[in-house]
């Protein structure tokens, strides 16, 4: 429909609605911005509450493995005392094991070697063992012939157990009829074992003592002093 102004007069402008449609009111935009505060505060809180929780499981954890660290040391030391009193005591027990091993295989290996060599010699009877000056062996005993003496010295020297053997007195005797030779000796004992000295303590009765008379055995080379002891009593018997 078209409209013909005849009047000259240009008609009032009419009020358009714009696009964007009429502002929003102050208060609406407070109240956004309010709840907008809201959920970022909220948000926050929300993270802020997650971590905490975190770092006091954290710090929950790090206290129990400062405790666990703790007792540990204390294990630990405990342990080290332990092991220093276990070294101790093995030290003791095979100090005392050497000792008893010393006291006890050192005499027994001496009577061993002396019983071989006795055994060796024809009626060859000793009446004790002691100890001798410088770690030496002093042996008394007697025998029914010159040879069978000389034969005890050369097989004591030979045994590889004595060294340094020395005739310290030899002398005849007649005891109810019946003459035999009285001597007395010194000697080096050579323990295979290496320990002590086996004649720390007093003089002892050996094997081979007078009513136990030894076998027979061959004849082994004569030392010098043997030889000497042997001459003289041979001399003397002679002269009687």
């Amino acid at each position: 429909m078209i409209k013909i102004n005849l009047l000259g007069v240009a008609p009032p402008p009419s009020k358009m609605p714009t696009v964007g449609g009429p502002p929003a009111p102050k208060a609406t935009q407070v109240i956004m911005f309010v709840g907008a505060m809201i959920i970022c505060f909220g948000i926050v809180g929300v993270i802020y509450k997650i971590w905490s929780n975190q770092i006091a499981d954290l710090e929950k954890r790090r206290s129990q493995e400062k405790t666990r660290q703790a007792d540990l040391a204390a294990v630990k030391t405990q342990n080290e005392k332990y092991q220093q009193r276990l070294r101790d005591l093995e030290t003791r027990i095979n100090t005392i094991q050497a000792l008893q091993n010393s006291r006890t295989s050192g005499p027994v290996e001496l009577m061993s070697a002396l019983l071989s060599v006795i055994n060796k010699t024809n009626d060859v009877y000793l009446y004790s063992l002691a100890p001798a000056p410088e770690e030496k062996v002093q042996l008394k005993g007697q025998s029914g012939t010159v040879e069978s003496m000389a034969n005890f010295m050369a097989y004591l020297k030979n045994s590889g157990s004595f060294d340094n053997v020395q005739l310290e007195q030899f002398f005849q005797d007649d005891q109810i009829n019946r003459l035999t030779y009285k001597f007395s000796l010194t000697c080096s004992f050579k323990s295979s074992t290496g320990g002590v000295s086996p004649m720390a303590g007093g003089p002892t009765t050996t094997p081979g003592a007078p009513g136990a008379a030894a076998p027979g055995g061959p004849m082994g080379p004569l030392p010098q002093g043997a030889a000497a002891a042997a001459a003289a009593a041979q001399s003397q018997h002679r002269s009687m």
